[in-house]
């Protein structure tokens, strides 16, 4: 059974293998952000500047945490991608070409490439909140074991 270059699903499973490696080899750099984003939430709070800059926070928490922690909170990262990436692009196209469609002289409007574009990025966004609030919730979980309080995730 052969799937055919154009179709729907193979666009969807690509741009969600695509989104996904990507997400992969760039999370540590996502963790020590959210890790950075926290400590300035909790300024009052000095114990929350042990982390100067990102190379610092990454260092940090390999060293607190262990290495494998650079990824905890990634299993929702690329469940969001499935959610988000996919629907994003695969379904911008099926708006533009089906619904959307054409001039009669054959090019499509940038407008409707716009409103397209908006439509389908709003909807995928609300789509994918949840893992992203996952997400973070297990990329503070290293931080909160250190603090003392209970495990919250079992995996990373």
């Amino acid at each position: 059974m052969s799937v055919p270059v154009d179709s729907f699903a193979l666009k969807y499973g690509l741009s969600c293998v695509a989104a996904s490696v990507a997400e992969s080899v760039t999370f540590p750099l996502d963790i020590t952000k959210t890790r950075l984003q926290m400590q300035g939430e909790h300024a009052s709070n000095i114990k929350y500047f042990a982390y100067r800059g990102m190379l610092k926070t990454g260092y940090g928490i390999v060293i607190e945490e262990g290495l494998m922690s650079l990824w905890r909170g990634l299993t929702p990262a690329i469940l969001r991608h499935f959610v988000y990436t996919g629907c994003r692009m695969g379904c911008y196209e099926y708006l533009r070409d089906n619904i959307m469609k054409k001039n009669v002289d054959g090019y499509f409007p940038l407008w409707k490439s716009i409103i397209a574009g908006m439509s389908m990025g709003g909807l995928a966004q609300f789509l994918a909140s949840p893992t992203d609030l996952v997400k973070v919730q297990m990329q503070m979980e290293g931080k909160r074991l250190l603090q003392g309080h209970k495990k919250r995730f079992n995996i990373l």
